[in-house]
């Protein structure tokens, strides 16, 4: 067995070294099919199902939290909280509280952002993580009075530290205080969340010193000075360690009953608090955004997955072309007695060495694709960081992409082959073409089949690009050029709230007297800004006591802010400088927000309340238009103005209109705060442009793949096309001879061959359009400005296959029509 197979791969490599033409075009189509789907999954198993680098990580599993609302079952825990459940449960080896961080990074005088991780001291030892250099984080270090310790990623201790050996023991500083560094993580290990990659790790004992980012649910507490000791400050993430034999069901059932005892003991805090348990290997980001994470990334796969199918179809066609044309060499070889199953297992392995030859390129392609979605940069404030290294996962892909590719692509001319007439073919006898005579071969249904997928994978295009468009074309309302926006945090400098406020004044003055400058504007948010802040609002006569509110976004803002951004009032008043922390509390809603809370009636001087409507009132003084506030493609969003001389924040961003150009007066602004201190680190720093170019970044990235992949895909059909058409014209220059001595003329040829292949791409747009109908239908969700049924998409789709189509056809129409009469008539 092992002989005749390798007996076969020797005759294969022998026929492809006797075409290197066809086994050129052969290779190259399915190096792109495979190639992409590899590059493709590199990127989604990065993300989404690579697992931690940590010990057993199938024993690991998610606790959450409900939130203060009751609306998200998916939320974070408290400290104290986690203290408990940590004590008292026997299902556990080690229960791990950690959340991700942003710090202002001070190292030999230099001060940037960097991102961490706050953790409890368990965390390195219950993941099984060990150090590379030094020692771990310990639970020693989660004493109060423990001393400052960090351990660094071993990324920033090449990169920052220069791979000192003498790394432990040195410090970094955070808001002015010393961290001693006591080791440096392995290089495998990058945190608890893909793609946002820790360069530090930090004591929960010193967490006060740095701001956790992420999920905050935070109600009064009636105890507790800061968030380590107030039960009800939630911004925790917890994942534990089964202990051996351990079921996840059992660990449901006690966490709960460990919750309810919480719940009795803290019913200020914790009433109606219910906890949710999730396999970690389940959980790829959250398990709020992971179905709609893994639906995306699912889609694409498919996507991606119809050029492999289209890649095997053109090869399927080009082996039976071949086969077709060894019809004499078959039929001896049935003749002298070679079984039908050695023959399809030898064309068979001819496929499987094209696809294996196809593979090695298909590595080299998705490691290019791979590297230039690496070195990406995207406009956020933390670099994310992509692992996708080409490892054993991928080649795994790789290698059953290419098993499949080989089974598609090599078994039906196999079996076609091994059915042929021995006698016809011992005598050469070449079978009649069928194109003319409304027969169709296997190969126009291959080519039919890939036209369809073509056709489906060009309407979605169109409409993802039209929708783009219709995006970029939106009125955001508010001000989009000529503004400048850095924002800040000045908890990170360690800075006092008087200190703070005295900052963002200084600031406000300098940035206010550069040349150029029309107006400056604070907020805590400003539109499409990576930046969730959510309220929950009571109304007197719209929520009842013990009633959950509205939960609406909400920002903080100076006077200037409506006139900086370009947004109207449209009734009432904006803020003004009598807006000060010592009078009425005073708001301003936009005009959805208005309609929904107070339907037909004016919003002005009505009156809502925070903390389930026994906190402070706030009165409506104003309306502002709608505007975009998480995305473009938004319906219109209720949002919420507070006056910031009343809720006073250390993070603010500062938003400046000029004259002349934003970027310009970007810079100048980093200059003037960095002048009043030079530690000062950015959140973030970019034109509204830009801002607004990042919203669309989602959109335009998947629109521009499936244009890309439609395009690689048409190119495929077209080559498939040619190839059938060329080989008919081939196989019937007799009978093309014969027709033009008897009086056809050059063009009627020509129609004669170009009705054959529009034929059959005409039925492979018919089928693609059927399909396309169904697809689309199920995009409305995420197509703007346009509906399923845009002519325009369709006609372009549609139009764009077809002169593709009639391209392919042509050339080998043409040359049909050049045939002579005299040397078709003296050819075998």
């Amino acid at each position: 067995m092992i002989e005749a197979l390798l007996a076969d791969t020797r005759f294969a490599l022998r026929w492809l070294r006797k075409s290197p033409g066809f086994a050129l075009v052969a290779i190259a189509s399915l190096a792109i099919g495979i190639g992409f789907n590899t590059a493709l999954f590199t990127i989604v198993d990065a993300l989404l199902f690579k697992p931690l680098p940590v010990a057993a990580p199938e024993r690991l599993i998610d606790v959450f939290t409900s939130d203060s609302t009751g609306t998200v079952d998916y939320s974070t825990s408290s400290y104290p909280d986690y203290l408990d459940l940590q004590a008292r449960n026997e299902v556990f080896d080690g229960l791990v509280g950690y959340s991700p961080m942003m710090a202002a990074v001070n190292l030999d005088s230099r001060s940037r952002l960097a991102m961490g991780e706050i953790v409890t001291g368990n965390y390195f030892q219950v993941f099984g993580v060990g150090a590379a250099i030094g020692r771990t984080i310990l639970p020693a270090d989660d004493a109060p009075a423990a001393p400052r310790v960090a351990m660094v990623s071993h990324r920033y201790w090449t990169r920052e530290l220069g791979s000192a050996p003498d790394v432990v023991g040195r410090t970094v500083r955070i808001r002015g205080n010393a961290y001693t560094i006591v080791g440096v993580a392995p290089t495998t290990f990058n945190g608890m969340v893909p793609v946002l990659s820790p360069e530090l790790w930090i004591p929960v004992a010193a967490s006060l010193e740095v701001e956790p980012v992420g999920m905050h649910d935070t109600i009064p507490s009636p105890t507790g000075t800061t968030r380590l000791d107030r039960r009800a400050d939630r911004w925790l993430f917890v994942r534990g360690r089964l202990k051996p034999r351990m079921t996840i069901a059992q660990a449901r059932a006690q966490l709960d009953v460990l919750m309810s005892r919480i719940d009795v003991e803290n019913p200020a805090t914790n009433k109606g608090r219910r906890l949710s348990v999730r396999a970690t290997n389940d959980v790829h980001f959250h398990p709020a955004a992971d179905p709609i994470v893994v639906s995306i990334a699912a889609a694409l796969m498919t996507v991606v997955g119809l050029v492999l199918l289209i890649a095997c179809a053109n090869v399927a066609s080009m082996l039976l072309a071949r086969a077709s044309s060894r019809q004499k060499e078959i039929g001896i070889r049935l003749a002298i007695g070679a079984s039908r199953g050695r023959l399809v297992r030898q064309l068979l392995t001819e496929a499987i060495v094209l696809s294996f030859a196809g593979a090695v390129a298909a590595l080299l392609l998705a490691w290019w694709v791979a590297s230039i979605v690496a070195s990406i940069s995207l406009p956020l404030p933390i670099p994310l960081t992509f692992d996708l290294r080409v490892d054993g996962r991928v080649l795994a892909f790789n290698l059953a992409a290419t098993a499949i590719a080989a089974l598609l692509a090599g078994l039906a001319p196999g079996i076609q082959a091994s059915r042929r007439d021995i006698a016809a073919d011992v005598r050469g006898d070449a079978p009649v073409s069928r194109g003319a005579l409304g027969g169709w071969t296997l190969r126009d249904g291959l080519v039919a089949g890939q036209m369809a997928v073509t056709a489906l994978l060009l309407v979605v295009a169109a409409l993802l690009m039209r929708s783009l468009a219709a995006a970029q074309r939106t009125n955001p309302g508010f001000a989009v050029t000529r503004l400048a926006i850095v924002s800040t945090d000045t908890t990170m400098l360690g800075y006092t709230a008087a200190r703070s406020q005295q900052f963002y004044d200084q600031a406000v003055a300098k940035i206010a007297a550069l040349p150029g400058v029309e107006s400056v504007a604070l907020a805590t948010r400003v539109p499409l800004q990576v930046n969730p802040n959510r309220w929950e609002i009571w109304v007197p006569g719209r929520h009842q006591p013990g009633d959950h509110g509205d939960t609406v976004e909400v920002t903080t803002v100076s006077p200037e802010y409506f006139a900086t951004m370009g947004v109207a009032i449209v009734e009432g008043r904006g803020f003004t400088a009598g807006d000060r922390l010592d009078a009425p509390r005073v708001a301003v809603v936009n005009e959805t927000l208005a309609r929904r809370l107070w339907p037909g009636r004016s919003a002005i001087g009505k009156v809502f309340h925070t903390r389930g409507g026994e906190g402070p009132a706030f009165q409506i003084v104003g309306v502002s238009a709608d505007h975009k506030v998480l995305t473009l493609s938004e319906p219109p969003t209720p949002f919420l103005h507070v006056a910031r001389a009343q809720r006073p924040s250390p993070y603010s961003a500062i938003v400046a209109r000029t004259r002349g150009d934003a970027g310009a007066l970007l810079r100048d602004m980093r200059g003037e705060l960095l002048a009043l201190d030079p530690n000062t680190v950015f959140v973030e720093n970019q034109t509204m442009e830009s801002e607004v170019d990042a919203t669309l970044l989602p959109m335009r990235a998947s629109a521009w793949l499936v244009t890309g992949v439609g395009l690689v895909a048409m190119l495929l059909a077209a080559i498939g096309l040619y190839g059938v058409i060329a080989y008919s014209v081939a196989r019937r220059t007799r009978e093309i001879g014969i027709r033009m001595a008897i009086g056809a003329r050059p063009a009627e040829v020509v129609a004669m061959v170009m009705r054959q292949g529009l034929l059959v791409a005409g039925v492979g747009l018919i089928v693609g359009c059927m399909l396309a109908a169904g697809v689309t239908h199920a995009m409305g969700g995420v197509l703007y400005g346009i509906t399923a049924a845009d002519p325009v998409s369709w006609l372009v789709a549609a139009g764009l296959l077809l002169a593709v189509s009639t391209l392919a056809n042509f050339i080998p129409a043409h040359r049909a029509s050049r045939v002579s009469p005299t040397d078709a008539l003296r050819m075998e």
